[in-house]
């Protein structure tokens, strides 16, 4: 029985992504206006026709679940630099050197590939990525 224990208690942070002093994801109505001690990635993937999701990676965890209009923020509290991954028949990534105090959007849509939808993962300017990330509702 303690083997089984220790197997579960060593398997679950890998199953899971759980790295709560790096980050979490966090409510949109809770995210304050200034923010000098961590950063927030926007992840957001506008409509399409294309029903293909997948899993958007901060490193080792699972961070977000691109589906069709929908988004997360996620509170980075390391400051470094950091790669943002997903795939499908394809690994495609996106490496960020995330600030304290500072704001990230991150548009995550789909191109073909040779059999399958391939993840886009694509760094957008503030302004245009506050306007994309309002209007996903």
């Amino acid at each position: 029985m303690k083997k089984i224990y220790i197997l579960i208690v060593a398997v679950l942070p890998m199953l899971f992504g759980c790295s709560p002093k790096v980050m979490h994801n966090i409510a949109v109505d809770e995210i304050p206006t200034n923010h000098p001690d961590y950063a927030i990635i926007y992840f957001y993937r506008p409509g399409g026709f294309v029903q293909t999701n997948y899993k958007v990676h901060l490193g080792d965890d699972v961070v977000y679940h691109s589906k069709n209009n929908t988004k997360a923020a996620v509170k980075v509290e390391k400051a470094g630099t950091y790669e943002i991954w997903a795939k499908t028949e394809k690994r495609e990534s996106l490496t960020l050197n995330i600030e304290p105090g500072k704001e990230y959007f991150v548009k995550t849509t789909l191109h073909f590939g040779v059999a399958l939808w391939r993840p886009t993962l694509e760094l957008i300017a503030p302004e245009v990525g506050k306007n994309e990330w309002n209007n996903i509702k």
